[in-house]
């Protein structure tokens, strides 16, 4: 009797999107730990270094709450990486000439603005969403150049003293920032009929328009929500460091898609949680912290990410193809 409940526990774990990347990080952790006294004589399991994992996922764990959206119409956004650092030097100078207040309002409007354009694009318009936020991913960095006029721009105040490196209680107010914003997207994906439209969507959007669902006015929409999850994670970043570097937040795209893949959302669309999303930027927080801890060279770390991705991507594949037969 007892042996049936641990099969059945065992099942039921296995059964979830995100069992393979709770048993993957557990592995990641426990290998750390056991190699970390012996390479570096240090313990990686410390109050200290969580938190800074933590922290460090802040940028993260916002923008991939809006990615996992997207992802689950079955559309994706490479342009967040740029859209970031444009809105990093946009709200610098805004700091400067209005103030932080106004300046963290006009860097939410602009960043709903910028994922608005790719939301028109790819919904009204109808346009492949790879090739249109590869363009527009372009336009972003080529506008941050621009207006910085390559170089970097401060942005010193009080208020982002309090939002960059304050607390509340025992936890840092961006990584409260980001539990927000996760909680938020959750309550939007598992209690909202808008929520339940964009599985729909990605299910199977030719069925989605015929049950009455607005597919193109939804998509847009999540990359409208997108666009101010970056201008959140933006105006942390410029409140953490105090300046915003021009080429500072490229390649984020990548580690948002694979924190938002590796937590089980499908390529294809229609599948996908916040809890695995969370699952996984916390596994690529502790893979990089973990293994810069260990002394590894960073283009190994890059190999190793590209590894994890094209594995993640197959095994996606694999899934859905096995669900069809």
């Amino acid at each position: 009797m007892q042996e049936n409940k641990i099969k059945n526990a065992f099942k039921r774990f296995f059964a979830l999107d995100a069992s393979a990347v709770i048993v993957a990080m557990v592995v990641l952790v426990a290998l750390i730990s056991i190699l970390a006294p012996q390479i570096t004589g240090g313990t990686f399991l410390t109050k200290t270094n969580i938190m800074n994992i933590f922290r460090k996922q802040t940028y993260i764990g916002i923008i991939a709450c809006g990615m996992t959206l997207v992802m689950i119409t079955g559309n994706i956004d490479l342009s967040v990486g740029n859209m970031m650092t444009l809105l990093t030097v946009i709200c610098a100078l805004l700091t400067k000439s209005v103030g932080p207040v106004p300046a963290i309002f006009l860097t939410l409007l602009i960043g709903a603005a910028c994922g608005g354009l790719n939301g028109v694009l790819v919904g009204p318009l109808g346009l492949n969403a790879f090739i249109s936020t590869l363009g527009t991913t372009s336009i972003f960095y080529a506008l941050a150049l621009i207006i910085s006029s390559g170089f970097t721009q401060r942005a010193e105040s009080k208020l982002f003293d309090v939002i960059g490196s304050g607390s509340l209680w025992i936890f840092p107010v961006p990584v409260v920032i980001m539990a927000v914003v996760v909680a938020i997207f959750w309550f939007v994906l598992k209690r909202t009929v808008y929520g339940q439209q964009l599985y729909a969507i990605g299910a199977n959007k030719t069925a989605a328009d015929f049950s009455g669902i607005r597919s193109k006015v939804q998509v847009m929409v999540t990359y409208i929500l997108t666009g101010l999850c970056v201008a959140l994670a933006a105006i942390v970043m410029i409140a953490r460091s105090t300046s915003a570097n021009p080429q500072a937040a490229g390649g984020t795209e990548m580690d948002v898609i694979l924190a938002v893949v590796v937590g089980g959302t499908s390529i294809a669309g229609g599948k996908g949680t916040m809890f695995g999303t969370v699952l996984g930027f916390l596994f690529i927080g502790f893979m990089t912290t973990g293994f810069t801890f260990l002394g590894m060279n960073e283009y190994i770390q890059s190999i190793v990410t590209g590894v994890i991705l094209v594995a993640a991507l197959s095994f996606d594949v694999i899934k859905a193809r096995r669900s069809k037969l």
